[in-house]
C-alpha cells in the first residue's frame, strides 16, 4: 500500500512538470481586428481546458492581449480557429449525478470566443465553461445560436431533452435532404464526435474545414526486459545474512496514453498493463555448532537451496511530461504508481535442505544424525505497490523507456521475521496505435 510519505513523494516527483507546463511557446497565427481585418502575428497557444478570455500575442507593433471585447476571431495555423460572438445559452450542468426534477431555464449571455470545429454552409462550435460544455450552429451566415441540450432526473430516472436533434432534422429538410439521415441524427450523442458528421453532411461539397481533434487517446503496445530485485537481507532455516541477486525476465504489455494537452502535446496520463515474473534460486552451505561442556556439544553441518518463482500482472499510472515537443526526438519524464497482482498458486519462497548432525548428550558417546526435508520460508503477498519513477525518449510512433518501481514490502520471512521487499528496473520499446498528433 502506498503510504502518506510515498504520496508526498509523488506529489514532489511531479511539481517540476507543473513548472515546466507554465513556459508557452508563440505560434504563428492571426487575429481579426474590429473591422474584420486579419493581421498575422505570433500567438502563445495554450492547451485550453475552456475556451480562453484572453489570449496572449506579438504583433509587428509589440505585444498585445486579445479579448472577445476587441476582436472578431483568432486562430493559429495549423492548430486551432476561435470567432469572437455574443450568445445566449442554457448554463446548467449535463454531467454528474445532482439534477434538478425539471429542465433548467437558467441562461447566461456572454461574449466570448468559439472554438470553430467545422465551416462551410454550416459552422459548428464550441464552448467550454466550467460548468459544461454548449455546441452552437450557424446557419448560411447567421449568428451563432445554441445547439440545445439539457438534463434532469424525474422519479430517480435521467431524462434528456435533446432539442437539438429536433434542429439538426429541421436544417435536413431546409436543405432538401428530407429523412435520410434521421436515423444517425437520432443516435447522435451531444458531443463533438458524433455532431461533426452530421454537420459535414449538411455542408456536402461546400465543406473546407473541420477542427483538430483536441484530445487523443494512444493505444501502445510494448516489450522489453525487466530486472526484478530483492534488496532485503533474510535468514533461512540455517543460513543467515542471506541476499536474492537480481532477477531477469521478459516483459510485455499494453496501455494507453491520454494527450491532455491538445495543441503542444506535453502532458499526458498513462495507463498500462503489464506481464512478467522471476525465479529465485540461491544455496549456500555453513557450520553451526553448539558447546556447552565436554558432555554436551553438537555441530551441524547444513545446506540449504532457496528456490521460488512467481508471475505478476502489473498495473502502472502514471504522468509524463515531454520536455521537446516540437522536436523530432522527443524526451519525456514520467512519475507515477505501480500495483502488482501475484498470478501464481504457489508463490512460496521455499529452502531444501540438509543437514549432518555429530555431537554428544549427557556424556554418551558421539551419535550422528542426518536430515533432509523442505519448508516455506516466504509467502508473498497476493498484491502490493509502490511509487514509480522513469524517464525515455520517443521518435515517430516508437518509444523507448526507462521505469524504475521502488522496492515494495510483500511478506516476512519466518526464519527472521524481517521484511521482504521487491522492486523493479525495465526498459522496454513501445510502438503507439493512436493517430499521431500534429
Amino acid at each position: 500500500m502506498l503510504t502518506n510519505k510515498s504520496s508526498l513523494l509523488v506529489l514532489a516527483l511531479l511539481f517540476p512538470f507543473a513548472l515546466m507546463a507554465k513556459n508557452l511557446k508563440l505560434h504563428p497565427g492571426y487575429y481579426l481586428n474590429q473591422q474584420g481585418d486579419t493581421v498575422k502575428c505570433d500567438i502563445e497557444l495554450a492547451d485550453w481546458n475552456r475556451n480562453p478570455s484572453a489570449v496572449h500575442a506579438v504583433g509587428s507593433n509589440g505585444a498585445l492581449d486579445l479579448s472577445p471585447e476587441e476582436t472578431k476571431g483568432f486562430g493559429v495555423y495549423g492548430y486551432v480557429d476561435y470567432i469572437s460572438a455574443k450568445v445566449t445559452y442554457h448554463s446548467a450542468t449535463v454531467t454528474g449525478t445532482d439534477f434538478p426534477e425539471k429542465f433548467s431555464d437558467s441562461l447566461a449571455t456572454n461574449r466570448c470566443f468559439l472554438k470553430l470545429l467545422a465551416k462551410g454552409n454550416v459552422d459548428l462550435y464550441e464552448l467550454k465553461t466550467s460548468e459544461r460544455t454548449v455546441f452552437f450552429i450557424r446557419d448560411h451566415g447567421s449568428d451563432p445560436f445554441e445547439l440545445l441540450y439539457r438534463v434532469a432526473r424525474k422519479e430517480n430516472q435521467l431524462v434528456e431533452d435533446k432539442h437539438y436533434q429536433q434542429t439538426l432534422r429541421a436544417m435536413f429538410n431546409n436543405e432538401g435532404m428530407g429523412t435520410k439521415y434521421d436515423a444517425q441524427i437520432e443516435r447522435a450523442a451531444y458531443k463533438e464526435s458524433d455532431l461533426l458528421p452530421i454537420v459535414k453532411i449538411l455542408n456536402g461539397s461546400s465543406n473546407n474545414y473541420f477542427s483538430k481533434q483536441s484530445q487523443t487517446l494512444e493505444p501502445i503496445l510494448f516489450a522489453g526486459g525487466l530486472s526484478y530485485m530483492f534488496p532485503s537481507p533474510f535468514t533461512g532455516l540455517y543460513a543467515t545474512n542471506n541476499h536474492f541477486s537480481s532477477a531477469m525476465s521478459p516483459l510485455v504489455g499494453i496501455g494507453l496514453l491520454y494527450n491532455m494537452s491538445p495543441y503542444s502535446g506535453k502532458s499526458k496520463v498513462g495507463l498500462s498493463l503489464a506481464y512478467s515474473g522471476y525465479t529465485l534460486d540461491k544455496t549456500t552451505s555453513g557450520v553451526i555448532g553448539h558447546y556447552y561442556s565436554q558432555n554436551y556439544w553438537d555441530t551441524t553441518s547444513y545446506k540449504e537451496h532457496f528456490h521460488g518463482s512467481n508471475a505478476f500482472v502489473t498495473l502502472n499510472f502514471f504522468l509524463m511530461y515531454v520536455l521537446n515537443p516540437d522536436a523530432k526526438v522527443k524526451y519525456f519524464l514520467k512519475a507515477g504508481t505501480w500495483y502488482s497482482f501475484s498470478i501464481k498458486k504457489d508463490a512460496n519462497v521455499y529452502s531444501d535442505y540438509t543437514t549432518n548432525t555429530r555431537g554428544i548428550v549427557n556424556g554418551l558417546p558421539p551419535t550422528t544424525t542426518e536430515d533432509a526435508g523442505e519448508k516455506s520460508i516466504l509467502n508473498v503477498s497476493k498484491s502490493f505497490g509502490s511509487i514509480l519513477v522513469g524517464a525515455g525518449l520517443s521518435f515517430g510512433r516508437s518509444q523507448v523507456g526507462l521505469d524504475y518501481a521502488l522496492p515494495s514490502y510483500t511478506g516476512r520471512f519466518n526464519g527472521s521475521g524481517e521484511k521482504f521487499k521487491i522492486g523493479t528496473i525495465s526498459l522496454a520499446y513501445g510502438y503507439l496505435f493512436g493517430r499521431k498528433h500534429g
